[in-house]
């Protein structure tokens, strides 16, 4: 073997430890050399020499003293969970009005700052100022970011995730005005992700916006995933018969009633999801809408099987979940709260 190629072996190791070790610290928070030594398997020699590299990078940070179980001192230390900071942005509409959500998050997901403003338009040129004074104040932040409805930015929200030349032009133009990494995210995926993170212990769930006067978007993640379909497209739930070509939910009370559950039935004959969550304002809350729906199934074996439904008015929480989720997965970090 080449004294290249053993350079190279040997970064790989080195680089692989390094990780390892900051991952049990990340999980652990607070530890000494002994502890990660017993977590992680590596020597304490090597765990010493990745915990002075870490340091060094600002990564860990260096703690009191402890005594171990021989009665020595030992130093702890902690992960820095404000090495890097994730600016959030978040769209979403409240009362018939367009908002912005700002938000600043830790590497364990912790807020730390957050606030909200109304909009004119959803539009990136909207953010312009507010992430510019984010940037200055938070010189930490290493990613930003934004959810938005589907439908936004002229259609190119949509376009975004299929990663085509608009998307590009769109993704790009945001990186080269910040410096930064930006992703874009639809409002519905991001509040379905958050969604899963309250409910985890269902294995799928599915989340459906209904606003009435607005085209219904649907998302779907299966076991911490989002299901995202060709081009970056799943749920899209407009298209079913019943919408009639119009693609949105009537303004009347009643019919967009009687439409979101049968909406709520062609979702669960087509992929028959654990939990649904219904993101709403105007629709019958509660009991009413799970009842109205289990009165449309034909027998009891698909009565049995009917998703337990949730229906909620506060999409915001979950988007923000859920961005936290995603920001901190492109910035390989594991995160604490899923």
């Amino acid at each position: 073997m080449s004294d290249l190629n053993q350079l190279m072996m040997s970064h790989d190791i080195r680089e692989k430890n390094l990780e390892r070790v900051l991952r049990t610290l990340h999980k652990e928070q607070v530890a000494t050399a002994t502890r990660l030594n017993k977590l992680t398997g590596l020597s304490v020699v090597t765990i010493n020499k990745l915990l002075a590299q870490l340091v060094d990078s600002g990564q860990v940070t260096i703690g009191s003293q402890t005594k171990n179980l021989k009665g020595r001192p030992a130093t702890t230390y902690h992960y820095n969970a404000a090495y890097k900071l994730v600016l959030v942005i978040s769209c979403y509409k409240r009362s018939g009005h367009d908002y912005a959500g700002y938000s600043i998050h830790d590497l364990f997901g912790e807020c730390i700052e957050r606030r909200e403003e109304l909009l004119q338009m959803v539009h990136t040129d909207e953010f312009k100022v507010a992430i510019e004074n984010y940037l200055e104040r938070y010189p930490k932040i290493s990613m930003i970011g934004i959810s938005m409805p589907s439908d936004t930015i002229g259609g190119r929200m949509a376009s975004a995730l299929r990663r085509d030349p608009l998307s590009r032009r769109l993704a790009q133009h945001m990186k080269n005005r910040y410096h930064l990494p930006v992703f874009f995210e639809t409002d519905i995926n991001a509040a379905t992700l958050g969604a899963f993170k309250r409910h985890a212990h269902y294995e799928f769930v599915c989340g459906l916006a209904l606003v009435p006067g607005r085209s219904p978007v649907c998302s779907f993640c299966y076991n911490g995933s989002l299901i995202r379909g060709r081009d970056g497209l799943a749920g899209e739930v407009k298209h079913f018969p019943m919408y009639n070509n119009i693609g949105i939910l009537p303004l009347d009370p009643e019919a967009a009633d009687d439409l979101a559950v049968r909406t709520l039935q062609a979702v669960t004959c087509v992929l028959n999801p654990a939990l649904i969550i219904v993101y709403a304002e105007s629709l019958k809350h509660g009991p009413a809408l799970s009842d109205r729906l289990k009165r449309r199934l034909s027998n009891e074996a698909e009565i049995v099987l009917m998703p337990k439904i949730e229906v909620t008015d506060k999409i915001r929480e979950d988007i923000v979940s859920g961005m936290i989720t995603l920001c901190l997965q492109r910035l390989n970090q594991p995160n604490l709260n899923a």
